[in-house]
């Protein structure tokens, strides 16, 4: 974590706060975001950091707050200034505009809250940034709530099979496809897409949540998975420029995601290796439209 950041804040921003709005620095929690947030800022790092009050008290102060906090900001900076801010936030946007119904919920009936409605990079947040201040305990109480043993393993499997369908008969058929017909601008679009579903398969098959991708590859390599042959063979994808060999490297990773899923029973319903598309049935199965009951 940078020291930096958080002296910022216990010698700038919180000492500001408390002399010209004393009586909300006890109503609020404050999270540093992105790289700083996760103590992997470098020269090039903005800062971002996110306050966040009741709603009825952002309503009353949260402007003028705002106010007060963007003009220290462009004096203070330390951090290159495009991108970054320090901004103020009802509880209430907390977990993409869910996190009322998960701090009300009794832990006795977590299945009924809206997990299919937070982002897994949302959820990545919430459990790996700074909380620098923590006066009211909201972004404690939510990463308590959200840890990854909570989230139902129904809707971990329909995340895993749904980013498998997608990878295997969508995006890589697709690539394939485009190499063929030297459609080179389509085949780098959906190559992009392909390496972030690389990514996200390994975090799902690893019962993790993962980050936005600015932080992927970061993220990725403090995953067990990242030591195995997995990791050697993204490495070698991340160099390779040939389109046949990306191809065949695709389809490496591809029957190793296949043999570990498998191996490991992580989905033990579904046959991997079955010509009749059972990927494609599962993704479209009712159950998944209720995945709770």
């Amino acid at each position: 974590m940078s020291r930096n950041a958080v002296d910022y804040f216990e010698n700038t921003i919180i000492p500001l706060i408390q002399a010209y709005f004393p009586d909300l620095l006890p109503e609020m929690d404050i999270m540093l975001l992105g790289s700083v947030g996760l103590g992997i800022d470098d020269e090039i790092s903005d800062i971002e950091a996110a306050i966040y009050l009741e709603d009825s008290i952002w309503k009353a102060h949260g402007k003028g707050l705002q106010l007060l906090l963007n003009d220290c900001l462009a004096r203070t900076n330390k951090w290159k200034s495009k991108g970054s801010i320090l901004c103020v936030h009802p509880v209430s946007w907390l977990l993409d505009g869910h996190s009322n119904k998960f701090l009300l919920n009794n832990d006795n009936y977590i299945d009924n809250l809206p997990w299919e409605k937070v982002s897994f990079e949302t959820l990545f947040t919430i459990q790996n940034n700074k909380i620098i201040l923590s006066n009211k305990g909201k972004l404690k109480a939510l990463r308590e709530k959200t840890v990854t043993d909570k989230y139902s393993q129904k809707l971990w499997k329909k995340m895993l099979i749904t980013n498998l369908k997608e990878l295997i008969n969508g995006e890589f058929f697709e690539l394939k496809k485009d190499v063929y017909r030297n459609l080179t601008a389509e085949a780098i679009i959906i190559y992009g897409i392909i390496l972030e579903r690389i990514y996200h398969v390994a975090f799902l098959i690893s019962h993790e949540y993962y980050p936005w991708r600015t932080h992927l590859d970061w993220a990725f390599r403090k995953l067990p998975v990242s030591g195995t042959e997995l990791g050697r063979y993204i490495d070698k994808l991340l160099v390779i420029d040939n389109w046949n060999e990306r191809l065949g490297m695709i389809n490496t990773i591809i029957e190793f995601y296949k043999s570990y899923i498998t191996n490991n029973k992580i989905v033990p319903e579904i046959d991997l290796y079955s010509d009749d598309n059972e990927l494609i049935w599962a993704e479209r199965l009712s159950a998944w439209n209720n995945p709770m009951e």
